[in-house]
């Protein structure tokens, strides 16, 4: 049985070591490049995963007992105007536990968005090339609203697009 929870600074090693595996792994799914990120100290990596204390920011985990194997970001967004919306990212799930576990974390981190206080709309980007995760998303009831074309550039020299895609809850 799998089990879910808020990461904390106590989790920084296993979230790291995950990170770093999923930017190495599969490099044009994110943002963010391994080289880049090598580079973060732990200390820093703690900090990110306290957040800040005055917002509803949070890093959700997936567990296989005490074994890390997937996580995301919900995010509030900050002005007022936009308070109505929160974002989800960075997430990842280990290919040993791919297979129903993503569809898991996925609901688990539209769950806590819809515990924010006012939060009525959830966005999330994905980059064009991964099919299996704007299908998940799709699945899940969100829809396309925009791209940003040529958004990421690979090491490689190609491109890819950013698919901005938004739920209702």
């Amino acid at each position: 049985m799998y089990t879910f929870r808020t990461l904390t600074k106590e989790d920084a090693e296993q979230y790291w070591r995950l990170r770093l595996e999923g930017l190495k792994n599969h490099p044009d799914a994110f943002g963010h490049s391994f080289d880049d990120e090598q580079q973060t100290p732990l200390e820093e990596v703690q900090e990110g995963l306290e957040g800040d204390p005055e917002s509803d920011e949070v890093w959700i985990g997936i567990f296989d007992e005490d074994t890390l194997f997937g996580f995301g970001q919900v995010k509030p967004y900050e002005l007022s105007r936009e308070s109505h919306k929160a974002m989800i990212s960075g997430v990842y799930i280990s290919p040993d536990y791919r297979g129903g576990t993503g569809r898991a974390l996925m609901e688990a981190l539209i769950e806590e968005a819809k515990q924010i206080p006012d939060v009525e709309q959830v966005i999330l980007a994905v980059l064009s090339g991964n099919e299996a995760a704007q299908k998940l998303y799709e699945s899940l009831g969100f829809e396309v609203y925009a791209e940003d074309p040529d958004s990421v550039k690979l090491e490689d020299g190609t491109y890819r697009d950013d698919i901005w895609m938004k739920k209702y809850v």
